[in-house]
């Protein structure tokens, strides 16, 4: 079975887990979110903001050196377990003293034992390394698919049952730490993996000169990535740091359940044919088409019905982070093409090209966000539509350029989904029209909501189904191989 082949069968049954515990986990958050109050929310997010780079540092990038190297034995694995369980001991540790640290940034003590609850998920990290690598590395996306689904239903079950008990910021707390717990017990029953009692730290270090690039690259994204709620939370109260969250929480959803499953996937195949120019560039330009394809709609959607949306969802309460929502969702569109870049680079053995990406993001995006919030909730947006565009844009340009893949060639990948949105934004907006025109306030948003979406899809999926035949015929073809 080819590399292609086998990585389809493998991304269709993580795309099914996927869909099934996304589905009943997002059901079960927007019912959260209407017990939960934004500030609930707001702690949550400075509770987790420095552990959160500290978590993203920890991992060394152990788990993609496992990934990308070609081929590995037990006692380097064994060393590499016992390394990444020393590194997850001293940042569990390390969290106590953060959490002071945080409540002195924040101004606020109720995060001390908040963020003192998250050296669990450190432990638990730690001894998940190797396991979760050698998952990806020979491609079992099914038992992946299988173990997220199983943590994510069990978990958001768990949370909901704190919401509801009036745990408050405790259920989004406790939500991480049982899916970890969850998770790892769930991966060791699948793999069936355990380390020997070995340990060479010169075995390890060959996996960490790879894994420290690829994690010093992750660390200056998190810095970028989480700079906005980092200058928020010290400008705002925790209300509006709440809406804002909140917000890009939802604004995200296509890029954490599509975009990253594609990018889960393709890493693994990008390392196997790290040394076949072609078809590792046909596979990238794949992935681009496809990434296009799945989310353009989704993020354009969200702009034109993220008012219905928010309405018929949620509660009052959550109103003002509509307009913020609507426009999170258009600066996404550049995220999820921008995704796939650094597995690129570092599946060609290059991880520190993405590293000085993340050490640019890193630097330009903290610095537009301290001037952005200083001018209140609205104005955190206008470092998405400016500094990160170019960013992402140049990153883009880069990739590119090292493939030597023409830009007419990518354009041409994006054209087909870019004019069936074109064509569905024209539809839902016409049809929005006619609504407000003609039948002012004589239905619901909820019958609104469900007719723009139907109107939207439909106009969509017959677009590419005329144009773009080849699209659908090669899916079946992978099916049936």
């Amino acid at each position: 079975m080819s590399i292609a082949i086998q990585t389809f069968k493998g991304a269709s049954w993580l795309a099914m887990f996927k869909l099934v515990s996304q589905s009943f986990s997002w059901i079960v958050t927007i019912m959260i979110a209407r017990i939960l109050a934004p500030d609930d929310y707001g702690l949550y997010a400075m509770a987790v903001l420095i552990t959160g780079y500290a978590e993203m540092f920890s991992f060394m990038g152990m788990g993609s050196a496992i990934v990308q190297r070609p081929s590995t034995n037990e006692d380097e694995l064994s060393s590499v377990f016992w390394f990444s369980f020393a590194v997850s001991c001293a940042f569990a540790l390390s969290c106590y003293p953060i959490a002071y640290i945080s409540a002195h940034i924040f101004k606020t003590s109720k995060i001390i034992p908040l963020t003192e609850s998250i050296s669990i998920i450190f432990m638990c990290a730690g001894v998940s390394i190797v396991p979760n690598a050698l998952l990806a590395k020979h491609l079992e996306f099914k038992k992946i698919g299988r173990i997220e689904m199983m943590s994510t239903v069990i978990s958001v079950t768990l949370m909901l049952g704190i919401a509801s008990l009036g745990g408050g910021v405790w259920a989004l707390i406790g939500g991480r730490i049982f899916r970890a717990l969850i998770s790892l017990v769930l991966t060791y029953s699948a793999l069936k993996w355990f380390p020997r009692f070995h340990f060479n730290f010169n075995e390890a270090k060959s996996y960490l000169k790879f894994g420290i690039t690829v994690s010093i690259g992750h660390s200056l994204f998190y810095i970028s990535d989480a700079s906005d709620k980092f200058f928020a939370g010290r400008a705002w109260n925790a209300a509006m740091l709440g809406y804002y969250s909140f917000a890009l929480q939802l604004a995200q959803l296509p890029t954490e359940k599509i975009v990253v499953l594609i990018n889960q996937v393709s890493f693994a195949a990008f390392s196997k044919l790290q040394h076949v120019k072609d078809q590792f560039n046909k596979l990238y330009l794949d992935i681009v088409k496809i990434t296009a394809t799945l989310v353009l709609p989704l993020f354009v959607g969200g702009y034109l019905v993220g008012e219905d949306l928010v309405k018929v969802l949620l509660n009052e309460k959550w109103f003002p982070m509509i307009l913020l929502f609507k426009y999170l969702c258009l600066s996404q569109i550049m995220t999820a093409l921008n995704a796939v870049n650094n597995h690129v680079q570092a599946a060609k053995g290059r991880p520190h090209w993405g590293l000085y990406f993340n050490l640019t993001s890193a630097i330009l995006m903290p610095l537009s966000f301290y001037f952005a919030v200083k001018y209140g909730l609205h104005a955190i947006l206008i470092p998405w539509f400016t500094t990160y565009l170019l960013i992402c844009a140049i990153w883009i340009f880069i990739t590119l350029t090292s493939l030597e893949i023409h830009l007419s060639s990518y354009f041409e990948r994006l054209s087909k989904p870019v004019i069936g949105t074109l064509l569905m934004s024209i539809s839902v907006l016409i049809l929005s029209t006619f609504f407000t025109r003609y039948f002012p306030g004589q239905y619901n948003n909820l019958f609104l909501l469900l007719v723009k979406i139907i109107t939207g899809g439909f106009i969509y999926v017959s677009y590419l189904w005329v144009f773009d035949k080849n699209l659908f015929y090669s899916l079946q073809k992978l099916r049936k191989s």
